[in-house]
């Protein structure tokens, strides 16, 4: 299996890579006003610190920045390093990319306009769509947890499906995300229970890497303000993602604590 609980005192970075497929460093075209670095990535007591703070960063100094970013946050991805990437980051680094099998994350995500935590999939091959988010949860709506799958339709129109699942507060304790993606199939849990379901054949077999990121800004949550409070921190209890037993059997359960576990794990980063 694929897995990371986070125990260690330092990111594994032969897993992780703090920035996207492409080693951007922010999302400029979501208007997102933070630069994902390194140093904003903590780990202790087995969990895994994203940490948003104020501070300048400058666009010569973030890689895809188009202006001057007002804040610093974290972003680990399991994308692995392309073949003009020859830093020292890249040298144990591996890639993992699956198509099918149960994803899941436990966090807690932290509470303030302007905050955007999430936990998402995309294609190793560098295309979009396909998307599947997980989870997203804005630091102004903490009640609610948005899971979206966007896609291009059997005519090629662009599309999306999903819902925004109202819970508890998720910013008070941790909390389990997880999809089961099958042929043809998605579904989405929060802490194992069933929140929706995507039936189509518009559903993607393309090998996906894993996204973990604390945003800060953009089009959507919009901007920080006065009550925003920084630093703020998107903690990781884990990220495991499971191969489904092929069986012939057809199974919705994910394995989580409470329900037999019907999974093969991963081979691992590859």
């Amino acid at each position: 299996m694929f897995q990371d609980d986070f125990n260690a005192s330092s990111l594994d970075i032969t897993k992780w890579k703090t920035s996207d497929l492409w080693g951007n460093q922010t999302l400029a075209a979501n208007g997102e006003k933070q630069c994902y670095l390194p140093t904003s990535l903590e780990q202790s007591d087995g969990t895994l610190k994203i940490v948003a703070a104020k501070g300048n960063v400058l666009a010569s100094q973030c890689k895809s920045a188009v202006r001057n970013l007002e804040y610093s946050s974290g972003m680990i991805t399991s994308s692995g390093c392309n073949k003009w990437e020859k830093g020292v980051g890249c040298q144990d680094l591996s890639s993992f990319s699956q198509a099918y099998g149960y994803f899941e994350v436990r966090a807690k995500v932290p509470k303030g306009k302007g905050l955007w935590s999430a936990f998402w999939l995309l294609p190793i091959d560098g295309s979009w769509p396909p998307e599947i988010d997980i989870m997203e949860v804005l630091g102004s709506s903490t009640t609610q947890a948005v899971q979206t799958y966007h896609f291009n339709d059997t005519s090629g129109k662009r599309a999306k499906a999903g819902t925004s699942y109202s819970g508890s507060d998720f910013s008070t304790g941790f909390h389990s995300y997880g999809v089961d993606w099958q042929p043809g199939k998605l579904i989405w849990y929060v802490d194992g229970k069933e929140t929706y379901r995507f039936s189509s054949p518009s559903v993607s077999a393309k090998p996906m890497y894993l996204l973990l990121n604390l945003a800060i800004g953009g089009h959507w949550p919009g901007d920080p303000d006065a009550a925003t409070p920084f630093p703020s921190t998107m903690e990781v209890d884990y990220v495991k993602v499971y191969r489904r037993t092929k069986d012939g059997t057809p199974d919705d359960t994910p394995p989580h604590s409470t329900s037999p576990l019907k999974s093969t794990p991963s081979d691992g980063p590859r």
